[in-house]
């Protein structure tokens, strides 16, 4: 077939088919849907109206009737009024139903006209006498009317239930009459469509089997092959030269360059996951395309979970917004190298890293992605945090050491000078640590020293700072006091506290502290002299009897 050259025109071949067969059958079914309509149509349009139009005018002239009798029964002449009121309703239905009947029910139309005259010679005899006989007040002064009108009433009655009976057969007929020609048209479009699909089929499955479905799998044959690491052959030539013999020897060329740079490929992707350090590598969108195995240790998260996702979900909370900046200059042009930044893991762990990125760009300027490398600096960071802990706080009792002390004295100082507020300065020395260290050893030592740090802890506020200076020695700054007495007040709370016994190793011991305590003044510009003040007044309480407090000024205690 000359005119199947190339896999448009066999598709094409296929759908025509296809076409004309859906063509064909959809005639036929129109055909039958048309001859459907048609009967219900006229079902809708003359049997309905028909049917509801009788049931209406016979409940109606049944109404009539009652409202006669109970007018003549009462003598009330608003019923025989409201009687005579429906006549025109009435009437109006019977000329409707003639109407109706004269388009197709040849049978029905003498018995609805015959109704109808019938019923205007009943209405003109009953409207004038019943109503005389409600003028009258006497019922049996008309009766010979009476008894001729109930006999035409009744022969009424009865003639309306036979034609009502009569349209409501009709419709049952006429319906059973369609469904079964419905049945019909609906058997014979089941064996066309069966005949057309049939011969649908068998025509399509030929061309697509010898044009199509062959071809295709001499591919899939070509494909497998390869992926099995069998030697694909070339694919003789077709005399036509169709776009799958075209697609086959494309894809053979492609396994012959597949061969040559598999090897080079191979060996870059064994350098990448052997890495160290996590390397991701983004798309221009700013999502993962891949990362290597360093990545999914150091994140613990699966390849799936990774590629696809948008890289500023990698980053902790603080680090969205700095990130955004980042990628903004990089999608620039711009490099980033050595930032401190943290990725989140699949526990929502916090992992610090060196982040380095640098934007990849094709031959032609066009931005290909980014490559982003990550170096788990986490014990890196630990011990750093470790050194930063030792070098300003107390590793025993995890209160502020010297150093961090005079830090925080300086900065305090520094804001009593600003806003002219003072603040005061305790020097602390335990009393008969050293019988207790002597007896329990340096263990029961490090305990009470622990407890004693609880302790001061506990009667300061959070903005004061609790230090440990020495062996068993302390400092309390009070950031902001407004009088000695307050300072006072808190040396107090203090040697209550020291009041209730040490238990140590189950043994009650006796724990003591001498307190010196120097307010800030103008004078005092230096924290050595500050610090040698309360020392100096430490040493005075100790001299005076030990577990009390003395102010460095004379006139402040």
């Amino acid at each position: 077939m000359r005119f199947l050259r190339n896999i448009r025109s066999k598709i094409w071949a296929c759908v025509s088919v296809a076409l004309l067969s859906y063509l064909v059958a959809t005639l036929a079914t129109t055909w039958v849907n048309n001859q459907t309509k048609a009967s219900i149509s006229h079902i809708e349009k003359t049997d309905l109206p028909l049917s509801s139009n009788g049931i209406r005018v016979q409940a109606l002239f049944k109404a009539q009737s009652d409202d006669y009798e109970n007018g003549l029964l009462t003598g009330e002449e608003g019923e025989v009024v409201q009687a005579n009121g429906r006549h025109e309703e009435i009437a109006a239905l019977l000329d409707e139903l003639v109407r109706l009947a004269s388009r197709r029910h040849n049978d029905l139309y003498p018995r609805i006209l015959a109704l109808r005259d019938d019923y205007n010679d009943y209405f003109v005899m009953a409207s004038q006498y019943y109503l005389e006989a409600v003028h009258q007040g006497d019922i049996f002064a008309a009766r010979r009317e009476v008894l001729q009108l109930g006999k035409l009433r009744a022969r009424l009655d009865a003639d309306f239930r036979t034609v009502v009976k009569s349209l409501q057969e009709m419709i049952v007929t006429d319906l059973t009459n369609n469904n079964e020609r419905i049945d019909r048209y609906t058997r014979l479009l089941q064996v066309l469509f069966v005949l057309f699909l049939v011969l649908t089929t068998m025509v399509i499955n030929w061309l697509a089997n010898k044009e199509i479905i062959a071809p295709l799998a001499s591919v899939k044959k070509m494909i497998l092959d390869f992926s099995r690491g069998r030697t694909v052959d070339k694919p003789a030539g077709s005399p036509d030269g169709d776009e799958i013999h075209d697609l086959a020897v494309s894809f053979w060329q492609m396994t012959r360059e597949l061969q040559h740079i598999t090897v080079s490929r191979d060996y870059v992707d064994n350098i990448i996951n052997n890495m160290s350090d996590s390397l991701i590598i983004l798309n221009p969108d700013l999502t993962i395309q891949t990362v290597n195995h360093a990545t999914l240790r150091l994140l613990r998260l699966s390849e799936e979970e990774l590629e696809g996702a948008a890289f500023s979900a990698l980053f902790s909370h603080p680090d969205e917004a700095v990130a955004s900046s980042l990628f903004q200059g990089l999608l620039e042009g711009k490099a980033v190298i050595n930032l401190e930044a943290f990725y989140v893991d699949a526990d929502k762990r916090a992992i610090p890293v060196l982040f380095s990125a640098s934007a990849l760009y094709l031959p032609d300027g066009t931005l290909q992605g980014i490559s982003c490398l990550g170096h788990d600096i986490s014990e890196l960071k630990e011990q750093r945090d470790q050194l930063e802990f030792l070098a300003n706080f107390d590793k025993l009792t995890g209160l502020p050491n010297r150093n961090l002390f005079f830090d925080r004295l300086q900065v305090t100082m520094k804001e009593a000078r600003r806003y002219g507020h003072l603040f005061a300065l305790f020097y602390l020395d335990l009393d008969h640590f050293k019988p207790l260290n002597d007896k329990h050893g340096h263990e029961g030592g490090d305990l009470a020293l622990q407890e004693v740090a609880r302790r001061l802890t506990a009667t300061v506020r959070e903005s004061d700072t609790v230090s440990r200076v020495g062996g068993d020695e302390f400092t309390i700054l009070l950031s902001r006091v407004r009088h000695a007495s307050d300072a006072m007040k808190v040396a107090t709370k203090i040697l209550e506290a020291f009041d209730k016994p040490f238990f140590i190793h189950d043994d009650e011991c006796v724990i003591g502290v001498s307190i010196g305590i120097c307010l800030s003044s103008p004078e005092l510009t230096s924290a050595d002299v500050l610090v040698k003040n309360a020392d100096t007044a430490m040493y005075a309480a100790k001299a005076e009897g030990r577990n009390r407090f003395i102010f460095s000024l004379p006139d402040q205690n």
